[in-house]
């Protein structure tokens, strides 16, 4: 099998989530070139070891995501091969097909045994897979595009009897989350979360005005004392700047007590960032209990290694990249137009342009990730193109960089 060049890899990935909205994992989306995909591989099975091969050896998937679940289609053939137990146990989960032979049953029963998870796809609208297979599964899978929904009810309410957990994969919105929820999902596949849900004219509520105001107060460059004044008004933001300020200077002698001591010690511009991050909060959570939250941080982060690599030296591009990414999902959080973000929100203007008609050289990146984050490969390639000096491969070494960021980060 000769090895695909690094730069023709396409490594998408879709976020696993529980009923908490909690992200658990990963599954890791093999694509070929959009312009010739048929050249690269000589079977499904040839294409699954390639794409695992490069992701956990050459871009470190395996460190990247270590508290994480990976989720990764199999078939027979790979299955039987003694490459798939180089791979870490306790992190792989591995897909199947709704329907497969006596022999490969017997070998996931051995891998199940060396610690391996399983995870069974199921087409409600045809012939469910029979009890051996279904049995040894840890997730049975449903695409929820593929069926009524009174398919998929019957199809839940037949599995009832099996121990396993119920993943419902395409959930494009939060509806349809909740629907599944009803029907026994307890795992959700998606960036449903991050699709905005638009309420025009909606008023925001009293706690996301007054951040709102923190927000264009440090962007405008005002005297310390002026921001103090606007944390002293909300004591439980007071509260949590102290806390991250606290948490990160661990060599200091004494702890950080005054409010205008812990925007000095954490700068305008990492203020800035959380500040905007906690836009997300809603109602409380984190980055481990919040999937928008931490979905805008992970954008935020892949547009400033973006930035880097393509306009290394150029600290303004630099310094705005990472609000562009948390911008561009700004509607998802408030659930506003973006033009009322941009109404709100004091933004210079090239992060105005960027997150508003993908204007300049952040918008491009913007538009970069976007199409990545949705598996659009040719839409990457294209963009790709217009850029110039990235390629595929940058773009799945900064996603690897970007995993192992998030999971060092609380927020």
């Amino acid at each position: 099998m000769t090895p695909l060049p690094s730069e023709t890899i396409f490594l998408g990935r879709q976020p696993i989530l529980d009923a908490s909205h909690a992200i658990i994992g990963y599954e890791l989306l093999f694509r070929a070139h959009a312009e010739d995909e048929s050249a690269h591989f000589e079977s499904a099975a040839c294409a699954t070891a390639q794409v695992i091969c490069t992701a956990f050896t050459e871009y470190g998937i395996a460190m990247a995501m270590l508290n994480l679940k990976a989720f990764i289609n199999v078939d027979s053939r790979f299955l039987g091969s003694d490459a798939i137990e180089l791979l870490p146990a306790e992190q792989i989960v591995l897909e199947m097909a709704p329907q497969v032979d006596a022999a490969t049953v017997v070998r996931c029963h051995e891998l199940r045994s060396a610690g391996y998870e399983c995870a069974v796809s199921v087409d409600p609208s045809a012939e469910l897979p029979d009890g051996a297979q279904l049995d040894l599964a840890s997730y049975i899978k449903i695409d929820i595009s593929s069926a009524t929904p009174e398919q998929i009810a019957t199809a839940t309410s037949m599995l009832a009897g099996h121990a396993h957990k119920l993943l419902a994969a395409k959930v494009e919105t939060a509806e349809q989350a909740e629907w599944c929820a009803a029907q026994g999902f307890r795992f959700f596949q998606g960036f449903f979360f991050a699709r905005p849900l638009i309420e025009e004219g909606r008023k925001l509520d009293p706690t996301t005005q007054g951040l709102l105001r923190i927000v264009n107060l440090v962007s405008s460059d005002v005297e310390t004392r002026d921001i103090e004044t606007a944390f002293k008004g909300d004591p439980a933001l007071t509260m949590n700047l102290l806390r991250v300020v606290n948490s990160a200077a661990m060599g200091l002698r004494s702890p950080v007590g005054s409010i205008a001591q812990a925007i000095t010690l954490l700068g305008r511009r990492p203020l800035l960032r959380w500040l905007h991050l906690l836009l997300f909060r809603g109602s409380g959570g984190s980055l481990a209990t919040n999937p928008l939250m931490l979905h805008a941080a992970m954008r935020g982060r892949m547009i400033e290694l973006l930035v880097q690599r393509r306009y290394p030296g150029d600290r303004a591009l630099l310094d705005s990249a990472f609000i562009v990414g948390v911008m561009s999902l700004m509607p998802a959080a408030l659930r506003i137009p973006m033009s009322e973000v941009l109404a709100q929100i004091a933004l210079s203007p090239e992060v105005a342009d960027a997150v508003g008609d993908y204007g300049g050289p952040l918008g491009q990146v913007l538009l970069l990730v976007e199409y990545f984050d949705d598996t659009n490969v040719l839409g990457c390639e294209l963009t790709l193109a217009r850029i110039g000096e990235l390629n595929q491969h940058i773009l799945n070494t900064c996603l690897t960089e970007v995993l192992t960021w998030i999971q060092g980060l609380d927020a």
